[in-house]
């Protein structure tokens, strides 16, 4: 096999990858694999694909990303539980692996405009791998598939309704990328896509019942707007049709009024002593969490000892057993500052600092990298918000997506391309 055929192979891989993201652990996890060992095999053979990787080095996440690993990797030298310290880091090290390989591949494109067309159809692939996953969700909700019609919360059977709702929203980002900054002209096969997905999508994440979603999609949407409107007074308006908005959910449609008046419920109990509620779990949870965090401030209790040392908590009587049904706090800083401390929280932040400073100031971004930094925002912003209440690291198809747009998106170009001299 010639060193460009090994080049194609590993741009298939990827592309698969992209559309198995949203679709099946296995395919995406093989996927990977293949691309490392690809690689492996590359950098062994060819100067010029060891020129590539690198060149990568020099991307804006890798640092942050290999010091968030590397903090990781420490906390499991005083941790208690070898196996979870050592699980939790295998994570993290995919969480790098993915957005550092996404970037390499890319770069064995050596044309600018295959280049670009590879990274349009990643990105339209992994749109099509999460319309593929609304369309089992709506077949399981209206009884098709399982025995779950017209069931609330709707979601596929191997996806958590949660985990769900936040995959079609970094897809709804994507999608909305291409209407605000992609070509002018879209393919049409591209466009019924994207107006087959923008639907399904809304009435997957409504129907999913998630507020973590919800409320990413929310604050995400008035910070670019925000960010992206020429005059402030736009930004004012949406806020004020957004309020509006709300408020006629919470009034007319009636999911959402229970799921608000569920959360306002759980709140109130919580207040008078009754903590068997789902956010009174979560109140329990950061309670905890703040805990161990008390406990070693700096470096944290160890990488893998978030659950045996709730499982201590819960031995002492300071909290109900129901806790043992969760392995995190549902809150992916607290999860950091229990585990690893305040070093572990920020090598966290300086993934999301680096994506920032990577996409400031706006104005001087340009016209052809714009579709990606609104992306690359999107998913960033929203899982700043929607990490306040859920660990999205530790749930795989959010964290190798986050990767994987990241891989996309937040790169530079003009590093050494495998194949040039």
């Amino acid at each position: 096999m010639t060193t460009t055929a090994h080049h194609k192979s590993l741009v298939v891989f990827l592309l698969i990858f992209s559309l198995s993201l949203a679709l099946s652990k296995t395919a995406a996890n093989v996927m990977m694999t293949l691309i490392y060992v690809v690689s492996l095999v590359l950098t062994a053979r060819y100067q010029e694909y060891r020129r590539n990787i690198l060149s990568n080095i020099d991307q804006p996440l890798v640092i942050p990303l290999l010091a968030y690993l590397a903090i990781t990797v420490i906390g499991i030298t005083y941790t208690e539980r070898l196996a979870d310290g050592i699980g939790i880091a295998n994570k993290v090290a995919g969480l790098f692996l993915v957005y550092f390989m996404t970037s390499v591949v890319i770069d064995t494109v050596l044309d600018t405009d295959e280049r670009s067309k590879l990274i349009d159809n990643l990105i339209m692939i992994f749109i099509a791998g999460v319309l593929v996953l609304d369309m089992i969700g709506l077949l399981t909700y209206l009884g098709v598939i399982a025995d779950r019609k017209f069931s609330l919360p709707v979601y596929p059977r191997h996806v958590h309704h949660i985990w769900f709702a936040n995959i079609n929203a970094v897809g709804v980002y994507a999608a909305l990328s291409y209407f605000l900054f992609g070509p002018e002209r879209h393919n049409p096969g591209r466009k019924a896509l994207l107006k087959v997905f923008l639907p399904l999508a809304a009435f997957s994440i409504l129907f999913s019942i998630s507020r973590t979603a919800w409320l990413g999609l929310i604050m995400s949407g008035l910070v670019l707007t925000y960010l992206y409107s020429p005059k402030k007074r736009a930004f004012f308006l949406v806020l004020g049709a957004v309020a509006a908005g709300s408020l006629l959910a919470y009034l007319f449609i009636p999911l959402v009024h229970d799921r608000v008046d569920i959360g306002i419920t759980d709140i109130l109990q919580y207040a008078e002593g009754q903590r068997e509620t789902s956010m009174g779990w979560r109140f329990l949870m950061w309670k905890g969490a703040f805990s161990m965090f008390l406990s070693n401030p700096v470096f944290g209790i160890g990488t893998g000892d978030y659950v045996v040392t709730m499982h201590r908590y819960i031995a002492s009587g300071a909290y109900p057993e129901s806790l043992l049904q969760f392995n995190q706090p549902h809150n992916m800083y607290l999860f950091s500052m229990a585990t690893t401390g305040l070093v572990g929280l920020s090598a966290l932040l300086s993934i999301f600092v680096s994506v920032f400073r990577f996409a400031f100031p706006l104005g001087t971004v340009p016209q052809d990298r714009r579709q990606l930094t609104f992306l690359a925002l999107a998913v960033a912003i929203h899982y700043l918000v929607a990490g306040l209440t859920d660990s999205l690291f530790n749930i795989f198809i959010l964290r190798l997506s986050f990767a994987f747009i990241m891989g996309i998106c937040i790169r530079r170009e003009g590093v050494h391309p495998a194949g040039s001299r």
